[in-house]
């Protein structure tokens, strides 16, 4: 009889080995899902923030280019005799208008990339997070089925 109840044991806890090990590889991916997502929520700032860096640097240097320009603009404009005409002042508060808009025109469109970065980085990290928790809740029940398997082998053992 104790031969029986033995062997019986064993192949309860073998048949609930398979199931252990599931929950506990499931468990594990689940963590590694939730490093994965913090990283890539924090490379995708990184990256957003260089980018603005980048944009303001960009910013600075294109005004540095117009203050240029425009310096550029003036001497041309004393050069030809446009001062006397009157006709200066309009061109350079065009071309002024007009770098600016661009230098505007560039900067937001670097900082709305930057923007769209951070959050493409948010929405994966979201992603690879609900990956991780349904991995989670694949470890709960692998490990449910183990339990009904001891108990199943231990209500079989109960019931001799």
């Amino acid at each position: 009889m104790g031969f029986t109840t033995l062997a019986t044991a064993a192949v309860t806890a073998v048949k609930a080995l398979p199931d252990a090990l599931q929950a506990y590889s499931f468990n594990k991916q689940a963590k590694t899902l939730n490093k994965i997502a913090a990283e890539q929520e924090s490379l995708a700032n990184t990256q957003a923030a260089r980018m603005e860096n980048t944009a303001v640097a960009n910013q600075q240097r294109a005004a540095r280019n117009a203050a240029a320009q425009m310096g550029a603009a003036r001497a041309d404009a004393a050069a030809s005799n446009l001062m006397s005409e009157g006709s200066a002042h309009v061109r350079e508060t065009d071309l002024a208008t007009r770098l600016q808009d661009e230098i505007t025109l560039n900067a937001n469109a670097a900082l709305d990339e930057a923007t769209r970065t951070r959050q493409q980085g948010r929405l994966n990290a979201w992603n690879t997070r609900h990956a991780a928790a349904q991995a989670k809740m694949s470890s709960v029940g692998a490990g449910l089925s183990a339990a009904g398997n001891l108990f199943s082998g231990i209500a079989g053992q109960l019931k001799e």
